[in-house]
């Protein structure tokens, strides 16, 4: 059962997109961004959709993947509360050059790529906020594919698990928990390697003390994972 929310002008005031609007421009917005609910598992656009609309998750959690002739899978991110996705609707090719699938039931706020088209336009300081959004996601796409050159599996592992950590973990007895419901596949599919490899990187961890538990939820030692790395590049 969906629980209650606050309400849609006080959710896209705590999103970095809208945060300097007015709460009179806040309701204007709200006018032209319909709910959209999904369930864990479902597709919310697909490689080569048309790129009609920018979303922002209101509850829950969305993976953005890309697939290849091969039907191989690579993970490029996960999004949760208050962030955008799908701020890509801009290219020429008007195409989706990725696939949006939610992670767990998730509730999506859903802008119109006319509608958002027109509040650049009308609304210069969020075309500056946009830009930022886009050159944040540029920036952590370019580290991402850096770290597959700079580091190996268990480096790229580490890695990873310091991210997810740093975004989505909580506080537990053990360490900071990562409650993603992630497998050791999705985890492959994020760092580029096999689920076999991931098994031995994660066992590593564990016997290093970065990993408390390697089974989701996993349980990680963020402060040891970040002296793996460093040991890594030495």
């Amino acid at each position: 059962m969906m629980q209650e929310y606050p309400s849609l002008v006080w959710h896209l005031k705590n999103t970095q997109l809208f945060e300097d609007l007015s709460e009179e421009e806040l309701e204007q917005l709200s006018r032209i961004t319909p709910y959209k609910r999904f369930k864990a598992g479902e597709v919310i656009y697909r490689m080569e959709d048309p790129a009609d609309a920018l979303y922002f998750i209101r509850e829950g959690m969305v993976k953005i993947s890309m697939y290849f002739p091969n039907g191989k899978e690579m993970i490029l991110a996960l999004f949760g509360k208050y962030d955008a996705f799908g701020e890509l609707l801009l290219l020429p090719s008007e195409r989706r050059p990725n696939q949006a699938e939610a992670v767990m039931d998730t509730t999506l706020i859903v802008l119109p790529e006319a509608d958002f088209q027109r509040l650049l336009t009308q609304q210069p300081k969020i075309a500056m906020k946009f830009i930022q959004v886009m050159s944040t996601n540029l920036w952590q796409a370019q580290t991402r594919f850096a770290e597959v050159g700079a580091f190996d599996a268990p480096g790229r592992l580490a890695n990873l698990l310091l991210r997810l950590a740093h975004d989505f973990g909580k506080p537990g007895e053990r360490g900071t928990v990562i409650d993603l419901n992630l497998t050791q596949q999705d985890l492959s599919k994020m760092i580029g390697a096999t689920r076999e490899t991931v098994s031995h990187c994660l066992a590593r961890l564990l016997e290093y003390g970065a990993v408390r538990r390697r089974r989701s939820p996993i349980t990680v030692d963020t402060a040891k994972l970040q002296k793996f790395l460093d040991e890594s590049g030495n």
